[in-house]
């Protein structure tokens, strides 16, 4: 009974808190006046916010991803750092961060924790544009800062993006294109891979998409855990939403038959950044990861009518395939990323993205993944087998644009299903059903102001999930994660 009156009290709270944003936003939506920009970019070009985005940072809307697909450009000469427009107070930095109220409860087998409390979600220091005509750049440094996460776990200190993008490299090779194609573009360094839909850019900042980060054999939890769970040793730490070290050849062409972009992404990842467990690892010590292979993303996409974010529809296709190492190298077992005896995984998808009325985006992907049966047996696990599972996910987007009467231009609003569903595990005592995943994420935002220089929103957001099978016990481990409070950038 206490546990029910516990959980009443905790949505009454959630619940409460969500209704007073709404009524507080709805107040201002008539005091505040719909401004202009996003940072950076907003102070180079003097961009109004919604020429690049849906309404505000930080979705991109069609023309915000062509401008990133070209390398930041506009092709006018605004787009050089020495422009003479440009003034010297320009400076090609931003800073973001959330700060709020977080409240998130965990429970598995009849006990779970909860935690909740004031606090910020961390820092991001970005900086992107161009270096000179047709080459671009990007670095986000997150700062190490101890009580970020409202207080869940400290934010590491390290570059999250480094790169450099080559732009238009096909006129080297003699190959002439229409205006607006950028058909071979490299990019080298560490970046986001071309995901069916950014996480990035997500608009909800407490849940990752589940099947960009899922692993077999280890149990799904979000913002928080600490309650006892089962799990299998899975030496593949690869995830198509990790920021990947490597290179990458892009292009994007408009084609006048469909009336919509023709675009492409193939990437060449190293695998110095796993961190999936290593047989071999002397007792005691903590061996290197990694093992400088090299593994493969690829993604196609074709839309119609428009880029398929704000206006038209889009079709894609994407994969990855790479192994994933196993083994320590005897000789130097403490090294960083020097291991050996790589076992192959695969990831193959598909993704789709409806628009109506300028204001409703539908999207959604699908993936099937794969690891091999040996990544398992080099962990000991008897008759070990492949594992196999598929993940989805669907998010309807509503930017009300034409509610005159209830004026509100300036409001977003986003629902996204997860789901994990397994075929095989990895070991085979375990259930099929294991670690199977359901979430539900409610996301409202409310732009209040946005300029040149500063962006400022109304954020709130819930999430709950349930992943099935995982507790010590054997019970499914339910969450439940509410955040309320202003996400903002300068």
């Amino acid at each position: 009974m206490k546990t029910l009156e516990r959980k009443l009290r905790q949505r009454g709270v959630i619940v409460a808190l969500v209704g007073l944003i709404a009524f507080i936003c709805y107040e201002w939506s008539g005091l505040v006046q719909k401004a202009d920009a996003i940072p950076a970019f907003a102070r180079k070009y003097n961009f109004a916010c919604n020429v690049c985005h849906v309404p505000g940072f930080p979705k991109l809307n069609d023309f915000g991803n062509i401008f990133r697909d070209q390398g930041y450009q506009l092709g006018t000469d605004g787009d050089l750092p020495t422009y003479e427009g440009i003034t010297m107070g320009f400076w090609p930095v931003s800073i973001r961060t959330t700060v709020g109220y977080q409240l998130a409860s965990v429970r598995t087998d009849g006990s779970g924790i909860t935690s909740g409390g004031f606090g910020f979600t961390g820092l991001d220091i970005l900086s992107f544009g161009t270096l000179h005509r047709d080459i671009a750049f990007g670095v986000v440094f997150t700062p190490e800062l101890g009580s970020a996460g409202f207080g869940t776990g400290p934010s590491d200190s390290d570059l999250e993006s480094a790169f450099i993008r080559m732009m238009r490299l096909e006129r080297y090779l003699g190959i002439k294109t229409a205006p607006g194609t950028y058909l071979m573009n490299l990019r080298v360094g560490k970046f986001e891979l071309d995901v069916p839909f950014s996480e990035k850019r997500s608009p909800t900042l407490n849940t990752s998409f589940v099947m960009y980060h899922y692993l077999p054999g280890t149990p799904y939890t979000a913002t928080i855990s600490g309650t006892s769970t089962s799990s299998y040793l899975n030496p593949n730490s690869f995830q198509i939403g990790d920021n990947q070290p490597g290179a990458e050849l892009t292009g994007i062409t408009k084609t006048d038959v469909t009336g919509g972009y023709f675009r492409y992404s193939l990437a060449a990842l190293t695998t110095n950044s796993f961190s999936g467990p290593l047989s071999g690892c002397p007792a005691g010590t903590t061996c290197g990861t990694g093992g400088r292979g090299v593994n493969f993303f690829g993604h196609l996409t074709q839309s119609f009518g428009g880029y398929g974010i704000l206006a038209g529809q889009r079709v894609g296709i994407f994969g990855a395939y790479g192994d994933a190492p196993t083994l320590v190298n005897p000789t130097c077992p403490t090294c960083l990323a020097v291991a050996g005896s790589g076992q192959p995984f695969s990831r193959i998808g598909a993704d789709v993205s409806l628009t109506y009325d300028g204001q409703w985006n539908l999207f959604g992907a699908w993936m099937y993944g794969n690891d091999s049966k040996n990544l398992f047996v080099s962990q000991g696990i008897p008759n070990a087998q492949n594992a196999s599972w598929n993940g989805a996910f669907v998010e309807l987007d509503w930017f009300p644009t034409v509610l005159p009467v209830l004026n509100m231009p300036n409001w977003f609003f986003a629902y996204r299903y997860d789901l994990i569903r397994n075929n095989r595990q990895g070991d085979p005592t375990f259930a099929t059903n294991f670690n199977n995943v359901d979430s539900h994420t409610f996301n409202a935002r409310y732009f209040i102001h946005q300029s040149t220089r500063t962006d400022i929103a109304l954020h709130a957001e819930y999430n709950t999930y349930r992943t099935k099978g995982v507790g010590a016990g054997g019970g499914d481990l339910l969450g439940h994660t509410m955040l309320v409070g202003f996400d903002f950038a300068y």
